[in-house]
């Protein structure tokens, strides 16, 4: 495989605040607290000790994380306990969950040694975005369905009338 080949992907969620997250989500489940912004479940373990599933430090929840739920992305803002993490909106109760590690949070720039994403338009529209050595928004306009777009970017803002986005890295 050539090495400037992309070797993850992760389905885009339009932000003006957050940034698209490192691809492979780390914990998954359902939350089982109302709608609110608490994520609550009781099989997780979001301290990231020992239990089935979740190990090690590599599992462990940070403030500023990204999770995805029904079509929404938000950060995490607390930890509360090992089954309870606080988030920055409210997010639907009984929906499935994905977490994922922050690339930069609500900076526009992103964590150090990344250097952005490229991105896959699936449907055509205009893509609004924050390209990754940027603070700047810039706007492409009238994007084709099936364009790969190789300007690096850290932010799909929500501007952006283009849809089934993946972000590439």
């Amino acid at each position: 495989m050539a090495s400037n080949q992309p070797i993850k992907a992760i389905d885009v969620i339009k932000s003006d605040t957050i940034n698209i997250p490192q691809p492979g989500s780390y914990i998954t489940g359902t939350n089982s607290a109302s709608t609110g912004t608490t994520i609550t479940d009781s099989s997780a373990n979001f301290l990231g000790v020992s239990n089935a599933g979740n190990t090690g430090y590599s599992n462990k929840v940070a403030v500023g994380d990204v999770l995805y739920t029904s079509g929404s992305i938000v950060t995490v803002t607390a930890v509360t306990d090992a089954n309870n993490l606080t988030v920055s909106a409210s997010v639907t109760g009984g929906a499935t969950y994905a977490l994922y590690k922050s690339n930069g949070g609500a900076q526009t720039q992103p964590v150090a040694g990344h250097e952005g994403y490229s991105l896959y338009v699936g449907v055509a529209g205009d893509l609004s975005v924050v390209p990754a050595a940027s603070t700047d928004t810039v706007v492409l306009k009238g994007v084709a369905a099936g364009a790969f777009i190789p300007l690096q970017v850290v932010r799909v803002n929500a501007a952006t009338t283009a849809s089934d986005i993946l972000a590439l890295e």
